[in-house]
């Protein structure tokens, strides 16, 4: 047995050996927690150790170790799904003795906290010595193994250094937040609600950073499709991210009066974690179309079972719990409450989560049960997402400006912004979906219609959200405190994301240009604006009976220089083809450029260019929503403070 598995085990004994002692004595059972975490990071960084020094006796290391940088060794811990188990289990056993030490004080809740988290925790560390990084290599006792298969080139990213770590960090606060919700239900201990206030910020931060980078690779990565195509991956963490947001909307209003939600905001809670096992298991259960598939162990059933005995205990918890949720009955005076904007935002949240909710799961079953390949496409996810999106943003204006306008003049302006969105619903221009699509082609004659509503009726809508956020600010009290800064920032930028999402997307055009090695230097158009000159053309042969091509680009705005930057084309037989992806970033459009198919000829050439407009808007939204997140968040995470 691999040291780095011994290390596993131990760390394994050790967090059992803390349950048992769970009654005996507080001291003990910190220190067994600070023992099993000394153990797990021992074997994170053996394993770190074995990618610096390129220990090819490692299978782990052979697959994704090569002839890289530093950084990137050290990164390629979390390439594959091992390294990735390796790196959750470190995180949550982090994140609980955190949690423990800031909250001895209140000793009783702190250990059941602890004590559910510490089971999460076994499970997963169980499953990390089942499929582990540190199994030796195939052959490894002989000699001969000189160089691993590295990582794939779209790997060498700045994204990929940190883009995965935040979505492990998100998953294992979200274990936090899962644990008090279960506290609560059990045993009814009210102090679960600043924890799953504090934690579930916490991990609604670390889960929107890891979107925000995750897009952000895919943007800049040929092949990807943009920074959103609906992977399954991407969409199972919009599905986290959209309930996690519900969840904190429900425990703001329990947080104040704990007969609201008293056990819709626990079981939500319980569901963003199994919602988290559901993402794992089909990752590793594979999903057609996805780029994030880990597939190759049976680990899958383990999470599936897993999934199954969450959901079940939640489900038992909520039935024998004798709920004190208060009633709301709809009435033309209630309909006007803050109380029920937050009922709607809420329940829109979790429609909107359900979309691509169902989106996979309608991919998952055909495939595994009958062998049928569904992949389901992405004008599906749009057309029922929007009307959605659109409510939201309307509920937006509309609570945001209650109790600072009078309810006469609030109706009034909710009135005329959704009669102005349904005008421009009418207006030439992009459509919600393209009329060329296979799923609007075979649509019904009302799905037709709606697909055929433009995305210009988007506009009055978010100018309505935005300036409900603007003048809340302006005239609403405590108007410059951080919760107020922080909430209006949050409901801005997601505004923004969705604004940037749409003109840059259905504003996008494409197009080819072609060259000689006669024509360097000549400035060919993209459009009636922009051009694009090849002035050196290189190739060079590598290893692996590879070659790589590469362009240097100059950039010309209306005649004039703007800026330039450099394309390329590497072939190999490890690698295959991989195709650099050039963007050139202006205030106002973004121009991408790359090679038009896999042939490398220097003496005839053809790129494939696209414009992205106003794509600055999203990721300007993206910053915003962050912004506003921290804002919320206070300086410690314990259940006490917040």
């Amino acid at each position: 047995m691999d040291t780095g598995n011994i290390l596993l085990l131990i760390g394994l004994i050790a967090s059992i050996a803390s349950l048992s002692v769970y009654k005996l004595n507080r001291r003990y059972f910190l220190y067994a927690l600070i023992l099993a975490f000394l153990f797990i990071s021992s074997a994170v960084l053996l394993l770190v150790y074995y990618f610096i020094s390129n220990d090819l006796s490692i299978n782990y290391v052979y697959i994704y170790s090569g002839d890289l940088p530093v950084v990137y060794r050290i990164a390629a811990m979390w390439a594959g799904k091992q390294g990735m188990q390796l790196l959750l289990v470190w995180a949550t056993m982090l994140f609980i003795l955190l949690f423990y030490m800031k909250n001895q004080e209140n000793n009783g809740f702190a250990r059941k906290i602890s004590y559910i988290a510490l089971g999460i925790v076994i499970l997963f560390l169980s499953i990390t010595l089942l499929d582990s990084p540190f199994r030796p290599a195939p052959g490894s006792s002989e000699a001969g193994i000189l160089s691993g298969h590295g990582l794939s080139p779209k790997m060498i990213s700045f994204w990929f250094l940190i883009h995965p770590p935040l979505v492990v960090m998100a998953y294992a606060a979200i274990i936090i937040l899962f644990a008090s919700a279960i506290t609560y239900l059990f045993s009814g201990e009210k102090e679960w609600v600043v924890t799953a206030r504090s934690w579930g910020r916490a991990s609604w931060l670390l889960l929107s950073l890891a979107m925000a980078t995750g897009g952000a690779w895919a943007y800049e990565t040929v092949g990807w499709d943009g920074f959103w195509k609906w992977d399954p991956a991407q969409s199972g963490a919009l599905i986290i991210w959209l309930v996690l947001t519900a969840v904190l909307h429900a425990i703001i209003r329990h947080q104040r009066n704990f007969r609201e939600y008293d056990t819709t905001a626990p079981l939500l809670s319980a569901c963003v974690f199994i919602l988290s096992l559901y993402v794992m298991f089909f990752s590793r259960k594979g999903v057609q179309g996805s780029e994030h598939n880990f597939l190759g162990s049976d680990i899958w059933a383990i999470l599936f079972a897993a999934m199954l005995f969450t959901t079940i205990i939640t489900l038992y918890l909520i039935m024998r719990r004798k709920s004190e949720e208060s009633g709301w009955k709809m009435t033309l005076n209630s309909m006007n409450s803050l109380r029920t904007s937050f009922h709607t935002a809420i329940l829109l949240l979790c429609m909107l989560a359900f979309v691509p909710f169902w989106g996979i799961t309608h991919s998952i079953i055909p495939e595994k049960i009958f062998g049928d390949q569904i992949l389901i496409p992405k004008e599906v996810y749009n057309f029922w997402s929007f009307p959605i999106i659109l409510l939201l943003i309307t509920l937006t204006g509309y609570s945001l400006l209650q109790g600072v306008v009078k309810q006469k003049v609030l109706k009034l302006i909710t009135l005329l912004a959704i009669f102005t969105g349904a005008v421009t619903a009418f207006f030439p221009g992009p459509t919600l979906l393209d009329p060329a699509s296979e799923f609007y082609q075979q649509s019904t004659f009302l799905g037709q219609s709606i697909g055929s509503v433009s995305v210009i009726s988007y506009i009055p809508i978010s100018l309505f959200g935005v300036g409900g956020i603007f003048f809340r600010f302006i005239h609403g009290k405590h108007r410059f405190s951080c919760s107020n800064t922080g909430i209006g920032l949050i409901h801005a930028g997601f505004i923004f994301i969705v604004a940037g999402a749409i003109s840059s997307t259905s504003l996008s055009t494409e197009g080819t240009v072609g060259y000689t090695a006669l024509e360097l230097n000549i400035p060919k158009g993209i459009d009636a604006v922009w051009r694009v000159s090849v002035t050196d053309i290189s190739t060079t042969v590598k290893a692996d009976n590879g070659s790589e091509q590469v362009l240097n680009l100059n950039f010309y705005k209306n005649g004039n220089p703007h800026g330039s930057g450099v394309v390329s084309l590497s072939k190999s037989d490890r690698i295959g083809n991989f195709h650099k992806l050039l963007v050139h970033r202006t205030l106002f459009t973004d121009i991408m450029v790359h090679y038009d198919g896999d042939a490398l000829n220097p003496s005839s050439i053809r790129l494939r260019t696209e414009m992205m407009p106003l794509v600055n808007v999203l990721w300007g939204g993206t910053l915003l929503m962050i912004g506003g997140i921290i804002f919320l968040m206070k300086p410690n995470l314990s259940s006490k403070t917040g």
